[in-house]
C-alpha cells in the first residue's frame, strides 16, 4: 500500500517530527510512504539520512529511511 502523509509545519517542528515518526513507522510494517512537506528545513538534523535528489518526474524529492520518500510540498 501507498500511504501520502500531508505536513504542514506550524511552529517548532513538533509537527514535522510526528509525521516523520509516522512515516517511517509505516514504511517499517512494509509500507511505502509518500511525504508532503511544507519546510523540510528541520530533516536537517532530525533525520540527516535523508539524501535529496528527483523523482521520476523531476520534481525535488528525499530518501532516507527505507520506504519512505520525501517531497516538497507548495502551496
Amino acid at each position: 500500500m501507498l500511504w501520502d502523509v500531508f505536513c504542514r509545519v506550524i511552529d517548532n517542528f513538533g509537527d514535522l517530527g510526528v509525521c516523520w515518526r509516522l512515516s517511517a513507522d509505516l514504511a517499517a510494517r512494509g509500507q511505502r510512504v509518500r511525504l508532503w512537506v511544507d519546510d523540510a528545513s528541520a530533516l536537517a538534523w532530525m533525520a540527516p539520512e535523508v539524501v535529496w535528489g528527483t523523482d521520476g518526474s523531476g520534481r525535488e524529492a528525499g530518501v532516507g529511511h527505507a520506504g519512505v520518500t520525501v517531497h516538497r510540498w507548495a502551496d
